[in-house]
């Protein structure tokens, strides 16, 4: 009888693991970061948040940036974006892959130029996507 209710017990831990939803390892490694004119010192979503918030923005530039690490150097990436001059940048979004968040210096926004530099810790690569945005 003690081995049926393990085999019982087993069983259900089995259906119950396979029926668990488990996030990708992208999304358990992927930190969705963005700027806007609520936040403009960065907020940390994630990325379904990220898309139910901001469906009224449209997309202006895309870009993925990947510096592997080099030991004892510190590694940066800059870029540069001017829309038109009617046209505002309401909001930023930085996606990085990898453990530990870049340091990010960005500036300010409801400009039609923004420019976005981003250093990983000293020996640490980057792997990220940056998107700039405008409200729709």
């Amino acid at each position: 009888m003690k081995s049926f209710m393990i085999i019982v017990v087993l069983s259900a831990l089995a259906a119950c693991y396979n029926a668990a939803v488990l996030p990708s390892d992208e999304e358990m490694s992927q930190v969705t970061i963005v700027f806007d004119e609520k936040s403009p010192n960065g907020m940390v979503l994630s990325r379904a948040d990220f898309n139910a918030r901001y469906s009224g923005f449209v997309l202006l530039s895309e870009s993925k940036d990947f510096v592997p690490a080099v030991e004892g150097e510190e590694q940066s990436v800059t870029k540069v974006y001017r829309a038109e001059s009617d046209i505002k940048i309401g909001m930023t979004v930085v996606y990085t892959y990898l453990s530990h968040l870049p340091e990010i210096i960005h500036s300010p926004l409801g400009k039609n130029y923004v420019e976005i530099t981003l250093k990983p810790r000293l020996g640490e690569g980057l792997d990220t996507t940056l998107e700039i945005y405008r409200s729709a």
